[in-house]
């Protein structure tokens, strides 16, 4: 796929992983269409600097309310007739064990749910050419790469990994997802972190440190040019999943 021209969602774009994702298509030449659930200075931090080499425009909505959803679409639809790329990005991660029944679904609905009800709504889409769904699960949603720390998130990511590829059995070839799958990446989310804990994360890695978020943007993008790459998960993790994870 060619990205110059084409319009690109990328949801939970006001920092971290989101924003740099926005960026990297809008160096590709992507109209991008940056959404934020609360935080609106970082969107618009973003979106200047999508504006600095391409064009944009700022959505807000709730992706954990349904009615959200459809009124984020409706709203887009207003200006673009389509959309060529989605990314699921936004969701964060809360810590929970078992009987943690209101972790459990917390986060059903702020991972998992928000990105099939945003896919949904994509796929209603009117749309001629081919599209690209890129789901951002990660390495806790991978086999065996779990947190017992972070059940609930584990497995929702990886249930959104098994969408990613399981999707494509009915829409493809008119649509390809895919996902990438981050390791310990640098974002704010660990701006407030111990450093002896990020040491010591970094440890676990075989590079010795965290891995980017314009490398997680890098693959992202990578993935939307490549038409071959069909229900994969790309995992970016540093090489975490080739040591014991602590």
């Amino acid at each position: 796929m060619e990205l110059t021209g084409k319009t690109t969602l990328v949801t939970g774009a006001s920092s971290g992983i989101g924003k740099a994702i926005a960026v990297a298509f809008a160096h590709k030449g992507a109209h991008v269409l940056v959404h934020y659930g609360k935080n609106r200075t970082g969107a618009e931090d973003t979106l200047s600097e999508v504006a600095k080499v391409s064009s944009g425009a700022l959505h807000r909505a709730d992706l954990m309310k349904r009615e959200d959803i459809a009124s984020l679409f409706k709203d887009i639809q207003r200006t673009t007739r389509t959309i060529d790329v989605l990314v699921n990005n936004a969701g964060d991660a809360q810590p929970g064990g078992i009987d943690d029944d209101d972790v459990w679904e917390y986060e059903h609905r702020n991972i998992f749910l928000s990105a099939i009800h945003v896919s949904r709504e994509f796929l209603a889409l009117p749309a001629a050419t081919l599209r690209k769904i890129i789901n951002v699960s990660s390495l806790y949603g991978n086999l065996h790469g779990g947190s017992p720390q972070f059940l609930q998130y584990s497995a929702f990511k990886a249930a959104l990994a098994s969408v990613s590829t399981t999707l494509n059995k009915s829409t493809a070839p008119d649509v390809i997802v895919n996902a990438v799958a981050p390791g310990y990446t640098e974002t704010p989310a660990w701006a407030g972190a111990p450093r002896e804990v990020k040491d010591a994360l970094a440890r676990t890695t075989a590079i010795g440190r965290f891995v980017t978020a314009e490398e997680v943007a890098h693959a992202v993008v990578f993935i939307a040019e490549n038409d071959a790459l069909v229900g994969q998960v790309l995992t970016l993790d540093g090489g975490t999943s080739l040591k014991v994870l602590p």
